[in-house]
């Protein structure tokens, strides 16, 4: 047996709080689990970053838990940069006022730029050629198809995607047809659309597939969201339907009527390689329908913090904290 993956990477620093911006808001790490005085987790893909406060963990003494443990100097961690990304990097970290350290060319080829976190821990990002990794796998400066037809889709995708460099065209402005959805899941439709479209054009291609899904129906319409309009898409029908069949269910409190909006993205390479990213946006059920905003089921989902639907919240306010949003935070993060 060998190992073949990192899990975790720990580092240590007493100001966790300082430690938690930086990390948090230099580097935009996600922050997964925090205990103030104690530690601070973030997650990076699969794998997790743990900061502890070595005064608490040098000392812990835990029937069920690890072991003490801490450091004394300065830990190291080197993050993969994407192929050409270094400098973006590097002027990244200047605009928020981080000092490098060094810029170092390494006589085999590649290159590290070094500098510092509030702890004075060494951090470092270099490419993945430089232990001879293949390419890392990122969108930024490429030409994608997204798999619609829809062009307020495609418009939506494109102005998130314009900053990094990617030119967007719609499977719509290619000519390619729409394939049949034959998965029961949201995943496994949106890998049927993402695999028509690469297929058809070259291009790395990027799909989605989203819809309601309502507790006290067993998840349902889910993935039928849209047949549950009709083929006219009549989205009144649709939603009256949602409601008619939670009144048979005697569905009249708040806590009855909870349901979620659920988006998966779906992006596939040329080569066959693919990535699945899902968002959610959980919230309650109201009726009758309020707003004239949005679309589908907007009008009866009140996501959860507030009190209007989100046909009643403007796009800027719907789109920080829908499902979409949430789905294609994550591709940026990994991707970019």
């Amino acid at each position: 047996m060998r190992a073949t993956r990192i899990l975790e990477t720990a580092l240590y620093g007493h100001d966790l709080d300082a430690m938690r911006a930086f990390y948090e808001g230099v580097l935009g790490l996600e922050v997964y689990e925090a205990v103030p005085g104690k530690f601070v987790f973030f997650r990076m893909a699969d794998q997790m970053l743990l900061v502890f406060n070595p005064s608490h963990s040098s000392t812990q003494d835990i029937k069920d838990g690890p072991p003490p443990h801490g450091a004394a100097g300065a830990g190291h961690l080197c993050f993969r940069a994407p192929d050409g990304g270094l400098d973006r990097w590097q002027a990244h970290l200047e605009a928020k006022g981080v000092a490098i350290e060094k810029v170092l060319d390494w006589p085999e080829g590649g290159r590290s730029v070094y500098f510092r976190d509030p702890a004075g821990n060494s951090l470092e990002f270099a490419e993945g050629s430089l232990w001879e990794f293949p390419p890392m796998r990122t969108l930024a400066n490429a030409k994608i198809v997204i798999a619609t037809h829809n062009k307020g889709k495609l418009e939506e995708f494109a102005a998130l995607l314009k900053p990094y460099g990617v030119e967007a065209v719609s499977a719509g402005a290619l000519g390619l047809p729409e394939p049949v959805e034959t998965e029961n899941t949201f995943a496994g439709n949106a890998r049927i659309k993402a695999l028509s479209a690469v297929t058809g054009s070259g291009l790395i291609a990027v799909s989605d597939d989203s819809g309601l899904c309502v507790e006290a129906l067993g998840g349902e319409p889910g993935v039928y969201t849209a047949d549950w309009a009709g083929p006219d898409r009549d989205w009144n029908r649709a939603m009256r339907l949602v409601e008619e069949k939670l009144q048979a269910k005697g569905a009249t409190t708040p806590d009855e009527r909870r349901a979620y909006f659920s988006c998966t993205l779906c992006v596939i390479w040329p080569d066959g390689e693919e990535r699945i990213y899902e968002g959610r946006a959980q919230g309650t059920l109201a009726w009758p329908p309020r707003g004239q905003l949005g679309h589908g089921y907007d009008p009866m989902f009140v996501p959860d913090g507030e009190t209007r639907t989100f046909a009643e919240l403007s796009p800027e306010e719907k789109n920080r904290i829908s499902h979409r949003a949430k789905a294609l935070e994550k591709l940026v993060r990994d991707l970019f």
